[in-house]
């Protein structure tokens, strides 16, 4: 702006003067107005999980959200699933499922569990799993937040997810994501408690968010304080083994091996205070003769790549190899939870707790992990035992009740 002086004295430019100086006045009130909360408490300004400060208007009232589970959950929680116009992340509709647990056949057909939660949000647009998502689904939701989870399956370096993240900022409405993307080298639990903090922030339930992670870290505390005295040379080993009917014949191999830089190992070590019999990297697999010289305490059947059970170590064929491996002889084979893309979230303590019993069952000799589950997700969702069971279904954790576990 330029401002022109005359001999007289007189102020040509004096119009634009005061322009400025109101200028100058007003602006910083206008920005603080917005960003600073008003009686409802927005517009807020949140840091999200990449560092990334994002304002938020008004009450989130059409939610677009990217997630393996947890945002809805968290909503339903909330009192807020409602608002979801649409998703992406893992898919809403019904798996058949079938298993043999203990000599008994179980199958379920059941919907994931924030579907179970809330039957209405079956039936919203879809973006796919997998990143990018479909932007032209997300923009005719006509949300006014996109809330975005990057935990998924591959655990990759996170480029294709960053990019998809500044592409969806395009689309003119808030764009928060919940965790720093591509980093799974931190405590799973903090980021799950961060995760669940921000949702807190964005929806204005602080409290309740606050109740979720204290909830959660109960589980985990109880747990701790089981395990916390053992001695390093007491550690009871284990096997994270990933049994996928496509392993048999790659390469000589019988199954997947998870290591002990893995987030579900870090877990089993730092909070039940057990060893990984495999200290190497990543997820590899391994011929019988590599699994029988690891000899394991306990052998872990994750379920990612689908529900396999101790009866198939113990009964098919497939699995003749291993049959003098010590935990197959001494039946400490235990399945885990269904939880689909290795992203368990509010479910995490579940599999806490059936590992921890798995694994030093004297110590868990009084908690009888079917009654423990009912109750952790009771006081979790505050549903109907109708619900209850259901959600233990789809966790394929029926065979706990017919076997007292």
């Amino acid at each position: 702006m330029h401002i022109t002086w005359v001999k007289a004295g007189k102020i040509i430019g004096f119009p634009l003067l005061l322009l400025f100086i109101i200028s100058v006045m007003v602006l910083p009130w206008a920005i603080i107005s917005a960003a600073s909360p008003g009686q409802d408490g927005y517009p807020r300004s949140i840091v999200d999980g990449t560092g990334t400060e994002v304002i938020i208007s008004k009450p989130p009232e059409r939610v677009f959200e990217i997630s393996t589970g947890l945002t809805a959950k968290t909503m339903f929680i909330f009192g807020d699933i409602e608002k979801i116009v649409g998703k992406g992340g893992n898919a809403l509709g019904a798996s058949k499922t079938e298993y043999t647990y203990h000599g008994k056949t179980y199958s379920t057909e059941s919907y994931p569990i924030e579907a179970i939660l809330s039957p209405e949000i079956r039936d919203v647009p879809y973006s796919g799993y997998g990143w990018p998502p479909n932007y032209e689904t997300i923009a005719n939701t006509d949300p006014d937040i996109i809330i975005v989870s990057t935990r998924s399956w591959s655990r990759e370096g996170g480029d294709a997810e960053r990019k998809a993240i500044e592409t969806m900022r395009q689309l003119g409405v808030p764009v928060v994501v919940l965790n720093e993307v591509g980093a799974y080298d931190q405590d799973e639990t903090k980021v799950v408690y961060k995760e669940i903090e921000l949702l807190g922030e964005i929806f204005d339930k602080e409290d309740q968010a606050q109740d979720i992670i204290a909830l959660l870290e109960e589980q985990v505390q109880f747990v701790k304080d089981r395990t916390k005295d053992i001695p390093e040379d007491e550690k009871r080993t284990f096997l994270y083994a990933g049994i996928s009917t496509r392993v048999p014949g790659l390469g000589g191999g019988i199954s997947y091996v998870t290591g002990a830089d893995q987030l579900e190992s870090i877990l089993i070590e730092d909070l039940i205070n057990a060893k990984n019999a495999f200290r190497g990297k990543g997820r590899q697999i391994m011929s019988p003769e590599q699994i029988i010289a690891l000899d394991p305490d306990v052998i872990l059947l994750p379920t990612a790549q689908g529900v396999h059970t101790p009866d198939e170590l113990y009964y098919d064929e497939r699995f003749t190899a291993l049959q003098d491996l010590r935990a197959i002889r001494e039946r400490n084979v235990y399945g885990l939870p269904l939880i689909a893309y290795r992203t368990e979230r509010l479910s995490f303590p579940v599999t806490l707790m059936v590992e921890a019993k798995a694994i030093y069952p004297e110590r868990f000799e009084d908690v009888n992990v079917g009654e423990w589950v009912d109750e952790y997700h009771r006081k979790l969702y505050g549903v109907d035992e109708e619900t209850i069971h259901e959600i233990k279904k789809r966790l394929c954790l029926e065979w706990m009740d017919d076997a007292g576990y």
